[in-house]
């Protein structure tokens, strides 16, 4: 019977705060990982990111692997398995996902459990609330400027809000249509 880990991943630094829940085969990588992250938030994927510990030290534990003279490189997510440090009796039971390194959006990863599932299949979405930021919207700060616009209509920036009113379409803050989302996500 296959195993699941079961996810729950958070967008830090909102509130009220962004989320989803995800099951993930026990057996997939971090690069599996980030994809189900990038496809249940609604990221498009255009940006680097890793997977690392939380605390003061923050040792990477998965990346895009990259050769730089000040810095080593991110272990390979498409190489390092998930249950390296969410299995057994010392498993990790959360890690910190960063998502552009521009933007900085940081999103806490937290292991709920590890469950049996008769149905195979390779990711399942269970649960979210809220819509996710777009795309290269400036971090945080850009995130609230978006909300105080589509709550206000006015920009506190000051630009034209015809242009900020198009490259925002339809998004809304509090709008996360979850069977749309389980449906592409699930597939």
């Amino acid at each position: 019977m296959p195993r699941y880990f079961e996810f729950e991943i958070t967008l830090q630094a909102i509130e009220p705060r962004i989320w989803r829940r995800l099951l993930l085969r026990t057996t997939s990588t971090f690069a599996d990982l980030h994809l189900a992250i990038q496809d249940s938030f609604g990221w498009w994927n255009y940006h680097l990111f890793e997977f690392r510990l939380s605390g003061p030290k923050r040792r990477v534990l998965a990346g895009i692997p990259h050769v730089a003279d000040f810095e080593p490189s991110a272990p390979d997510a498409r190489k390092v398995k998930l249950n390296t440090y969410f299995g057994g009796q010392h498993a990790t039971k959360r890690c910190e996902y960063v998502y552009d390194f521009g933007d900085d959006w940081v999103h806490r990863v937290k292991l709920i459990g590890v469950h049996s599932d008769k149905a195979a299949f390779k990711r399942r979405l269970l649960d979210g609330a809220r819509a996710c930021p777009r795309e290269d919207c400036g971090g945080v700060p850009g995130y609230e400027r978006m909300v105080h616009f589509v709550v206000t209509g006015e920009d506190p920036v000051g630009e034209d809000p015809d242009i900020l009113a198009d490259w925002l379409g339809d998004w809304r803050p509090e709008v996360f249509d979850l069977q749309a989302a389980k449906a592409a996500f699930d597939r």
